[in-house]
């Protein structure tokens, strides 16, 4: 009798201590140049420059420091580039803390056309001493690979995604003029 609670109570603590797995995120990887890349075109019933405007207006009104983050701007081809850095946490502990894994660094580029933008997010790397873009931790066969790699590119995922839906909106919501009050 002995044996079998010994066993049941080695098998339960074995199970309970195995870590836990996270599931693959389904990235949008670019064909030609085999990095992430998010893309999205946008249809919106303006003029070029009025979107570019509209898009600048945007840069200040989703980033903190909007002026850090844009590095070019180019009315006359209706392009902005920007770089932005996010904080990835690791998963939290057994006390429900969760530590800091890393910045995570990216390149936003909108373009503008009369009736069309488009928002690029590219160039995804860890902020360390040298260049390490974040498609390694994809590489399953690298010794350092751990399933938890997917829930730094899920946390990614879900922050880029909400700044293009949030490009989205600001340049599709339309415009209401201010009124003058005396």
């Amino acid at each position: 009798m002995k044996w079998f609670v010994l066993s049941f109570i080695f098998i339960y603590s074995y199970s309970w201590s195995q870590k836990e797995e996270y599931k693959e995120p389904s990235l949008p990887i670019d064909s030609a140049t085999k990095t992430i890349t998010y893309t999205k075109v946008i249809s919106v019933n303006a003029h070029k420059d009025s979107l570019f405007r509209k898009g600048k207006s945007w840069f200040f009104s989703y980033f903190k420091n909007p002026t850090g983050v844009i590095r070019q701007e180019d009315p006359t081809n209706g392009q902005i580039i920007g770089k932005h850095q996010i904080k990835v946490l690791n998963p939290p502990d057994k006390n429900n803390v969760q530590t800091m894994r890393g910045i995570v660094q990216y390149t936003v580029t909108t373009q503008y056309k009369d009736n069309k933008a488009r928002i690029v997010v590219n160039e995804i790397n860890l902020k360390e001493t040298s260049y390490t873009p974040i498609e390694k931790w994809l590489d399953k066969t690298s010794p350092s690979f751990t399933t938890k790699n997917y829930y730094y590119l899920e946390q990614i995922d879900k922050e880029i995604k909400a700044m293009i839906k949030h490009f989205e909106e600001y340049l599709t919501k339309p415009t209401t003029p201010k009124k003058e009050e005396w």
